[in-house]
C-alpha cells in the first residue's frame, strides 16, 4: 500500500519537476519532451532522406511555375504579379522594424513587428525568386539572420497563434532562401549555432507540441509540418501527419464533419470557420509537397467543407447538425443551435482561404465547386483579389495572393520535383553575381 501510493505520487512530482525545469510559458509549462511519432499512418517517412526541397508550400516546380507564369506574361500569375510586386511588403528597400530578443501575444503583446517583417521575408523570397534580383535576395535573407540570431524567447496565452502563424512564414521564407538561394544563415557551425535553425526548433517547433482544440489546432498541426520539413525532422513530421489524420479535436475530422463539410465552429463565427478551413488546406499542400495527397483525404473533404463555408458566407442556407461542434466548446461560449451570422458574407475581411481551394479542386483536378468558383469570384472583385486587402485583412492569418502562388494554368498532373531534393536550383537559371550557369 506504502509503494501503491508513493509510485503515484513520485511520478506526478516528477512530471510537476520536468514541466517547471523546461521554463515557462507566460505561467504556463512547455513541454520540451520528447515527440511520439508513428510510422503507420498515411504519408509517415522512415528517414531524413525521405524529405523533398523545397517543400513547405512551394517545390521548386511550383516556384518555376510561378517564374515561367510572369515571364511568359500568362494569366492569372502575371496580373497577380504586378500587385504583388507593388505591395510595400514586396519592395527590396522594406525597412526591417525589428528584431528584438523577446516576443509576446497575448495579454502582452508586440509582435507586430515580427508579423510585418516576416511577411517581408516571404514576399521578397518569392520576388526573389521570380525577378533574380540580388536586392531581394539581400532583404529576405537580411531579415531571417537578423531576427534568427537575436530572438531569445517567445511567450504569452496566444504562443500557439504567433509561432504556428508567423513562424509558419518565417519558415516559408527560409525554406526557399536556403534551397534555391543558397543562404546559409550567419551563425551556422558545425558546433552548433543560435541562429535561424536552431530557433526554429526550440522557440517555434518545440512549443507547438501541444496542439488546441479545432482552428487553433489546426494552426500548430499545420505549422509543425513545415517546421518538420525544415529541419528533416521525422518524427516531428509524423506525428504531426498523424494529428492531421487522426486527433479528432485539431485534426482534419475534428475541423470539418466527414460528409456534409460543416465546421465544427460554423456556430461560433465565420472568421474562425474559414480560417480553419485555409489552415487544413496550407497544411495539406505542405503534405502535397512532400508527395502525399492530403486534398483527397475522407473523399475530398476539405472541398466539401469549402463550399459548405462559401455557401454559407454567399448568403444561403445550409443544413447544421449541433451535434457536431468543436471539442472544449465550452471555452469559447459554445455549443451553438445554429449557425453564426458574426462575419458572414462577403467582405474586405473574409479569410483568404478560397483561392487555394478554387486552384487546388476546381482548376487543377477539374472537380465542381460552385460556391467556391461563386465566392472567389465576388472576392475578386470586391478585393481585387487575395492580397490587395492587407490593412483590412489579418496580415499574418494566411499568405494571400493566390492567383500567384497557388494556381495551376489549367487541370492536369503536375510534377512534384520527382522526389529529388534540389540545391540551389535557382543557379540554372541565373546565379547571384548575375552569370548565367
Amino acid at each position: 500500500m506504502f509503494w501503491s501510493i508513493r509510485r503515484p505520487v513520485a511520478l506526478i512530482a516528477l512530471i510537476t519537476a520536468f514541466a517547471n525545469a523546461t521554463g515557462p510559458l507566460y505561467g504556463l509549462p512547455v513541454l520540451n519532451g520528447p515527440v511520439i511519432g508513428t510510422t503507420q499512418v498515411p504519408g509517415a517517412k522512415s528517414g531524413p532522406g525521405d524529405f523533398i526541397h523545397p517543400g513547405l508550400w512551394h517545390t521548386h516546380d511550383d516556384l518555376e511555375r510561378m517564374r515561367l507564369g510572369v515571364s511568359n506574361q500568362t494569366e492569372p500569375y502575371y496580373t497577380a504579379f504586378q500587385a504583388f510586386s507593388n505591395d510595400s511588403y514586396s519592395q527590396s528597400s522594406y525597412q526591417i522594424q525589428g528584431p528584438y530578443s523577446v516576443l509576446c501575444r497575448g495579454q502582452c503583446s508586440n509582435y507586430t513587428s515580427f508579423s510585418n517583417d516576416v511577411r517581408a521575408a516571404y514576399q521578397n523570397a518569392i520576388m526573389w525568386y521570380i525577378t533574380r534580383d540580388d536586392d531581394h535576395w539581400n532583404r529576405s535573407t537580411t531579415i531571417l539572420d537578423a531576427w534568427g540570431t537575436s530572438l531569445s524567447d517567445i511567450h504569452g496565452t496566444d504562443t500557439s497563434l504567433l509561432v504556428g502563424l508567423e513562424g509558419d512564414l518565417f519558415a516559408n521564407a527560409g525554406e526557399i532562401m536556403r534551397w534555391e538561394g543558397n543562404w546559409t544563415e550567419s551563425t551556422a557551425a558545425a558546433g552548433g549555432s543560435a541562429g535561424f535553425s536552431n530557433q526554429l526548433y526550440w522557440l517555434f517547433a518545440r512549443q507547438s507540441i501541444i496542439v488546441g482544440q479545432a482552428n487553433y489546432g489546426m494552426i500548430s498541426i499545420k505549422a509543425l509540418l513545415s517546421f518538420a520539413v525544415y529541419l528533416d525532422d521525422i518524427s516531428m513530421w509524423n506525428y504531426a501527419i498523424n494529428l492531421y489524420q487522426n486527433d479528432l479535436c485539431a485534426g482534419l475530422y475534428g475541423n470539418l464533419q466527414p460528409g456534409s463539410g460543416q465546421s465544427s465552429e460554423t456556430g461560433r463565427d465565420q472568421g474562425h470557420a474559414q480560417g480553419g478551413l485555409g489552415w487544413a488546406a496550407e497544411a495539406s499542400r505542405v503534405m502535397q509537397s512532400q508527395g502525399f495527397d492530403a486534398y483527397s483525404l475522407g473523399n475530398n473533404l476539405l472541398l466539401a467543407g469549402g463550399e459548405y463555408a462559401a455557401q454559407y458566407n454567399l448568403g444561403n442556407d445550409v443544413p447544421y447538425d449541433p451535434k457536431f461542434y468543436r471539442c472544449e466548446a465550452i471555452l469559447v461560449n459554445g455549443p451553438w443551435s445554429e449557425p453564426s451570422p458574426i462575419s458572414r458574407g462577403v467582405t474586405t475581411t473574409t479569410p483568404y482561404v478560397y483561392d487555394i481551394l478554387y486552384y487546388q479542386y476546381v482548376v487543377k483536378r477539374g472537380l465542381s465547386a460552385p460556391y467556391i468558383t461563386q465566392m472567389k469570384q465576388q472576392l475578386d472583385n470586391l478585393t481585387g483579389g487575395e492580397g490587395h486587402t492587407h490593412i483590412t485583412n489579418s496580415l499574418d492569418d494566411h499568405p494571400g495572393w493566390g492567383d500567384l502562388i497557388w494556381s495551376y494554368p489549367s487541370s492536369g498532373q503536375y510534377a512534384n520535383n520527382n522526389n529529388q531534393t534540389i540545391w540551389g536550383a535557382a543557379k540554372k537559371v541565373k546565379s547571384r553575381t548575375g552569370l548565367s550557369l
